[in-house]
């Protein structure tokens, strides 16, 4: 067996199994109001947090051979991290768009464990920048955008968090520099790891207190037009 695909696999069930316990150790607490006041539940739920969040980076599958790109439809995607991340966007009252044009189809050619490791770190981003900011004159939001641009598939994942300076723009994609307490500086350094690799061109925008914005521009395939919907 190929050891990249094996480590593929491994990490996106891990990341879908993860994700499940997650969810029913919300799913509990919800049922259990009694939860939210003991100390030991508490801590081992954000314990759990903290781990599953640094496993989620960690476990970038790029080591994985490009041969086995096969097209993905970016939309099916995005609602299954809308789904992943719901309790989190409910908890916290974050409020998740996804836009695109109607009946348009916006497929790429890619490995979609490794698209999903890029959107959910760009994700676990945003939930962070949003929680660091400090005033509620903006409601709490990420956006996801998609349009077609001579024959490129743009996406822009905008959130309403604390944003960040030019100088801390230009560090952002470096492996272990991170912006936020106890942070691990992982999880940018895997999004350009994995852009590089799959030639996905990717800008950032931000500014203080207004938010960020990631603009990933898709390699122009002539045949993403007549993929099925």
């Amino acid at each position: 067996m190929n050891k990249s695909y094996d480590l593929t696999a491994f990490s996106h069930e891990i990341n879908n199994s993860l994700t499940l316990i997650y969810s029913q150790l919300q799913y509990i607490e919800e049922t259990k109001d009694i939860l939210l006041q003991d100390e030991n539940w508490c801590r081992m739920k954000k314990d759990f947090s903290s781990l599953f969040d640094f496993i989620r980076q960690t476990l970038s599958p790029s080591t994985a051979t490009s041969a086995a790109l096969e097209p993905q439809d970016l939309i099916s995607i995005f609602e299954e991290i809308r789904s992943s991340w719901s309790h989190q966007f409910n908890d916290k009252h974050i409020q998740f768009f996804i836009q695109a044009e109607p009946k348009e189809s916006y497929y790429v050619y890619g490995s979609k464990p490794k698209l999903l490791q890029m959107f959910h770190n760009l994700i676990s981003n945003a939930v962070k920048a949003i929680e660091r900011r400090n005033d509620t004159g903006k409601s709490p939001s990420i956006t996801v955008h998609l349009s077609k641009e001579q024959g490129h598939i743009v996406l822009n994942l905008s959130d309403t968090g604390i944003g960040m300076t030019k100088e801390q723009q230009q560090r952002a994609f470096y492996r272990g520099v991170s912006f936020i307490p106890a942070g691990n500086g992982i999880g940018l350094s895997v999004v350009h790891e994995i852009a590089d690799e799959l030639q996905i061109k990717i800008h950032m925008d931000s500014a203080i207190n207004q938010g960020t914005t990631f603009t990933l521009i898709f390699p122009a395939r002539e045949y993403t037009e007549s993929m099925p919907v």
